[in-house]
């Protein structure tokens, strides 16, 4: 059984501003996360000095998606500081599998913080002693069951003391838990003290039109050009004409499919199916992401695909008017087939 990993996309159509201040840097594949520290990879992509090498009394560095506080003080009462916005830029490229993207680049931008609000930030992490909270690891009944919620880091420097921790999933974590109110309390003031949400939106409205972006690696964003966003305001009522309808085609799609096929659970089928219907509602084509060569060769698929094809042919739409053509992603679950409409309206 083959699986795909479902990349969620995000289209933005805004007014952006000039893509001033910021910074490229080309990805190379000898720094990777898999071979280096991020505190490593910081220093080799963004110039940051590593904590361990820093000069200063008091060195507090803080990690998440997109972003990096970086916070110094050589006595402990005011406190420097300065903000790193970065996302990843990505280029679509064709596989024997279909269509994919490739980052290529970090985009980034350098923003110094006000001393008083930088100070504010550094003198909470020392009333705190932030530095002395364990790494998640060493939490006790800390949850790590959760997908795709992201982690932070910090990284601290203390007088002669390195302190590093990881903390995965902490705005989820139950607050029962000591370690997690001291945690959540500075992740609540760094974002209200140095507005960290307001600078990132501001640095993504900077970005180059036409570009795909992520800062996690999972979720991608497309930035449309001017005549894009032309073409998606055009489009608006057919978008909406096509959601006041996607719950009931979804939901009689799922209950015919699961009544024609009630063995689907125990076929080894392809996770994946990409359908494309006319406007009538009769079902054009079924594409899966595999190579030209393994469709011909995969025996599990060539049977799953005349199931599929043997229900569709029982499938009537004619009860609603799609009036545009419409696609859908079908998948073989655990329960049965589910339906998916991965459109952005």
């Amino acid at each position: 059984m083959n699986f795909k990993l479902t990349i969620i996309s995000l289209l933005i159509c805004a007014n952006l501003i000039g893509q001033n201040n910021l910074k490229k840097v080309d990805l190379n594949e000898n720094f990777t996360f898999q071979k280096y520290s991020q505190e490593e990879l910081n220093e080799y992509y963004f110039g940051l000095k590593r904590i361990k090498n820093s000069k200063v009394k008091y060195h507090f560095r803080f990690v998440q998606y997109g972003q990096i506080v970086d916070l110094e003080s050589n006595n402990g009462i005011e406190f420097s500081g300065k903000l790193i916005n970065e996302i990843t830029e990505s280029k679509p490229i064709k596989t024997d599998y279909g269509n994919d993207s490739e980052p290529t680049n970090y985009v980034f931008q350098l923003v110094e913080l006000e001393k008083e609000k930088s100070t504010k930030i550094g003198q909470l992490i020392l009333k705190e002693e932030l530095y002395q909270i364990p790494t998640d690891t060493l939490i006790n009944n800390w949850n790590f069951n959760w997908l795709h919620c992201g982690s932070i880091e910090f990284n601290y420097k203390t007088e002669n003391n390195l302190n590093t921790a990881i903390y995965t999933c902490p705005w989820n974590q139950n607050d029962t838990i000591n370690e997690v109110k001291p945690i959540k309390t500075i992740l609540s003031q760094m974002n209200e003290v140095l507005l960290l949400k307001e600078k990132y939106s501001e640095f993504t409205s900077r970005l180059e039109k036409g570009k795909f972006y992520s800062k996690d690696g999972y979720m991608q964003m497309y930035i449309m050009t001017e005549k894009e966003c032309q073409g998606w305001r055009k489009g608006k009522p057919i978008r909406d004409y096509k959601k006041s309808i996607k719950d009931t085609i979804d939901n009689y799609l799922e209950q015919k499919l699961n009544e024609l096929i009630p063995n689907s659970t125990e076929l080894n089928c392809y996770d994946n199916y990409n359908l494309t219907f006319s406007k009538k509602g009769k079902l054009k084509s079924m594409k899966v992401d595999m190579g030209f060569w393994e469709r011909l060769s995969d025996k599990d698929y060539k049977k799953c695909k005349r199931i599929l094809k043997k229900a569709f042919r029982e499938i009537k739409l004619d009860f609603i008017d799609p009036k545009y053509e419409f696609t859908r992603e079908l998948s073989f679950g655990q329960k049965g087939i589910y339906i998916y409409d991965n459109m952005v309206y």
